[in-house]
């Protein structure tokens, strides 16, 4: 085995590499300005609300617990019936009811 490298493979390697990665870094860049822009469009929705008496706090609360119960969903939603099902069960047997949240662990 040689300890020769071809300069002109490794060269073309490079080039392509860094180009990829400075397209990568622009796209990240207008992604996050997209981002902001969203940020703020939300930040306005909420002050609209606050403005006809939604209290922001329990606003956020609901946002959280909505996009939780989603993640939750997700979590059986490629599984067939009888997965699903199952996991139903082991979760009833543990007494984790839809509505008892007392034992169920906390979201980070």
């Amino acid at each position: 085995m040689s300890n020769q490298v071809d300069k002109e493979a490794l060269s073309e390697a490079i080039k392509k590499i860094q180009s990829i990665e400075r397209a990568m870094e622009s796209d990240k860049g207008a992604y996050m300005a997209k981002c902001e822009d969203n940020r703020e469009t939300i930040k306005e929705i909420k002050q609209a609300a606050r403005d006809k008496g939604v209290p922001t706090k329990e606003l956020n609360a609901v946002l959280k617990r909505k996009k939780l119960m989603d993640q939750v969903e997700a979590v059986v939603s490629n599984m067939d019936e009888d997965e699903a099902e199952l996991v139903d069960q082991m979760e009833l047997s543990l007494g984790w009811a839809a509505n008892d949240n007392e034992d169920q662990p906390e979201a980070a």
